[in-house]
């Protein structure tokens, strides 16, 4: 019973979990944020361009891309922090006793990390990805999951309207990449 319930929270390709379970984390994060009272940070981050990868090089290493990435955040968070895949190239970090601040020391550690990688080397395509990073935290832009989301979500989305490859915060706007 144990592995079926894993196998309907986790993302098949990335191996994180998937966006059914991310309200789930989010409530789970609230009430422990309540009870301590420690803010958490959530990052929102989709892949720049990544239509691209798929229109060169096909589907399957779009995929192995996906996984790739996942992977790679996974491997650069600490034990207590959620990676999900949300869905298609986009990704969600939650970072418990995590404020504002911090969140975006983290932010830009993964995005230099991101942009410094070169995928699939040995395969001699040498790959780079690029993200674009939205930052929101409980309770300060906040006070419901919803809510956090949202503004995450805004805040990646005023770094796509602004070049990309970049981190926007919310109520803070672009920060200098």
């Amino acid at each position: 019973m144990t592995k079926i319930k894993e196998l309907t929270i986790i993302d098949d390709v990335t191996g994180l979990y998937n966006s059914r379970h991310l309200h789930a984390l989010l409530e789970a994060e609230i009430a422990r944020s309540l009870r301590f009272e420690t803010p958490f940070s959530l990052i929102f981050l989709d892949l720049d361009f990544f239509k691209k990868v798929n229109d060169t090089h096909g589907h399957l290493i779009g995929s192995r891309l996906l996984k790739e990435v996942g992977q790679l955040l996974k491997f650069n968070l600490r034990t207590i922090d959620w990676g999900l895949r949300y869905g298609g190239d986009e990704f969600i970090l939650i970072l418990p006793r995590t404020g504002k601040d911090e969140a975006l020391m983290v932010c830009q550690r993964l995005r230099q990390t991101l942009n410094e990688t070169v995928f699939f080397e040995k395969e001699k395509l040498n790959i780079h990805v690029f993200a674009s990073w939205g930052i929101a935290t409980y309770p300060t832009d906040a006070q419901d999951k919803e809510g956090l989301i949202k503004l995450s979500d805004q805040s990646m989305y005023l770094v796509k309207r602004s070049g990309r490859n970049a981190i926007a915060v919310a109520g803070q706007g672009m920060i200098a990449s």
